[in-house]
């Protein structure tokens, strides 16, 4: 029985603890993350823009356009829409305390105004 991470002791199997398992967290073959090329992160871009939900067909076209696994569409999309979504907060967080400023600003010279008359 050749079961791969495990090697056969008396009468069962027990873990095989050698440093490549633990390098390679245990799946046995050395696969080194592929960055995206320039070419596939313009396409996936363009393919955001239009739309930021995929759905199954056009995940689908995407990777046999890029010849990329369609798991590999849908967590780049994923990714992105985290992304954008920080952005867009960031964003949102920049307008509200610029808004916040200028009121507590006018807050400040109305509290001034008033004290002269009192």
């Amino acid at each position: 029985m050749n079961n791969q991470g495990f090697e056969e002791a008396g009468n069962g199997l027990v873990p095989d603890l050698n440093m490549n398992s633990f390098m390679n967290n245990g799946k046995g073959n050395n696969n080194k993350k592929k960055r995206l090329t320039s070419d596939q992160l313009d396409s996936l871009e363009r393919s955001f823009q239009e739309e930021n939900k995929l759905d199954p067909d056009r995940k689908m076209k995407l990777s046999k356009e890029l010849g990329l696994q369609p798991r590999q569409i849908a967590v780049w999309f994923q990714n992105r829409r985290a992304r954008w979504k920080a952005k867009q907060l960031e964003h949102s967080y920049n307008t509200l305390k610029h808004e916040y400023d200028v009121i507590s600003i006018e807050k400040q010279k109305l509290q001034d105004e008033v004290s002269l008359y009192i």
